[in-house]
């Protein structure tokens, strides 16, 4: 949910390590290091003791959805020539927090030819914090204050959240999914300051990342049980979908129905008059940043995926997701797997959302035993006129 909860993923080293491997022929054997200070200063090094000296470099590093990497040339920075830094200000050009970034360097050796080193990949943490770490499966707590047993407590609740969520759809995490559980929001803010950004909307699944903000307490786990699985929906909607961007209205909206039983916050909303542009058409794109009317799109949003689940089932909410995976537009999507259009969609919403007349849900309730009770009683009645019919003959 656009607020302040937000959705991540993946902890990797906070200083990442030469990769483990054996070097493939033509790969340049030498030693390759990331270590930063959160906020202030990244620092990539190239050192190639041992080997022949380096007369240039090329430092190439990328973060998803980038076409192209960064390219930076170095030289040596010692007279021996086995030594490659650069480094990066995040003061004057800040990194956004939790991202993977990938590195390699290209080397001309003096005497030789260019060579490349292995690629290597590390998260951006907030190492500010003293991440302590739990997992079940493919779930990893990351949790700094608070006790062990309440940090269990939000584990089991994010492992119950994604069997109910990933179930019924037949999901099965291809990789593993972090949350980073912040007990002070302005711990996850200024994170997010120091690279010029907000956290509120910032929702990335495809780094596989929850970051929470929640006390460590009773009242902590209790905002935690809404929090968890609307996060843990848009990492299994993004999976399941192939990465191929999806409506808002279903992405948001089968976010608040996996929070369970309707938020009454957002039942008001549904009550008040509609703001503009509060619509599903208009909630195929980004869900809005006023907030009045991102309330009444979350609330639209989830009452349209609930009304569809109860009318189409879980296998109709699963034929939207197909769809949308293939590319389908939003409006195609509809009409391919529902037979009707999103204004369409939309009425039948409001219409099931009116307040209904009084008994008549009784009503709806017993109309299929009084229908029987009718069939069952024009039997005898037909009887008795078939007989009174051979009598006046």
């Amino acid at each position: 949910m656009k607020q302040a909860l937000l959705g991540f993923v993946l902890l990797l080293p906070i200083f990442a390590r030469p990769l483990q491997t054996s070097t493939p022929a033509g790969t340049f054997p030498g030693r390759a290091t990331v270590e930063y200070t959160f906020g202030q200063r990244m620092r990539f090094v190239l050192e190639g003791e041992g080997l022949p000296a380096i007369s240039e470099a090329i430092l190439y590093y990328t973060m998803p959805g980038m076409e192209t990497p960064y390219r930076v040339r170095r030289t040596p920075e010692a007279s021996d020539g086995l030594r490659v830094i650069y480094e990066r200000d995040l003061r004057r050009e800040p990194l956004p927090p939790f991202v993977p970034i990938t590195f390699w360097w290209e080397v001309r050796e003096d005497p030789g030819g260019w060579r490349s080193t292995e690629p290597q990949t590390f998260r951006y943490l907030d190492n500010r914090v003293a991440w302590q770490t739990l997992s079940a499966g493919s779930l990893r707590l990351h949790w700094h204050a608070g006790d062990p047993g309440l940090a269990r407590s939000v584990l089991e609740l994010a492992r119950r959240s994604l069997e109910r969520i990933g179930g019924p759809l037949g999901y099965s995490a291809p990789e593993p999914i972090d949350l980073f559980w912040y007990a002070d929001p302005e711990l996850a803010r200024a994170a997010f300051r120091l690279a010029g950004l907000e956290i509120e909307g910032e929702v990335r699944p495809r780094w596989r990342a929850v970051i929470l903000m929640a006390s460590p307490d009773g009242a902590g786990l209790e905002a935690l049980r809404r929090a968890i699985p609307h996060e843990l929906t848009h990492v299994v909607l993004h999976d399941l979908a192939g990465g191929q961007p999806l409506p808002a209205w279903l992405d948001e909206g089968w976010a608040v129905w996996s929070e369970g039983p309707p938020d009454p916050a957002l039942l008001r909303a549904l009550q008040e008059p509609r703001l503009e542009g509060v619509s599903l058409i208009g909630l195929c794109g980004d869900f809005p940043t006023d907030p009045l009317r991102a309330r009444q799109a979350y609330a639209l949003a989830g009452a349209t995926v609930r009304y569809l689940h109860d009318r189409e089932g879980i296998g109709g909410l699963r034929g939207l997701l197909e769809a949308y995976a293939q590319g389908l537009s939003c409006e195609s999507g509809v009409r391919r797997v529902l037979g009707r259009s999103l204004e369409r969609l939309e009425r039948e919403v409001e219409a099931a959302l009116r307040p209904q007349p009084p008994g008549r849900a009784v009503l709806e309730g017993l109309g299929p035993w009084l229908l029987l009770f009718l069939l069952m009683s024009l039997g005898p009645f037909s009887l008795l006129l078939g007989g009174r019919s051979s009598s006046a003959r």
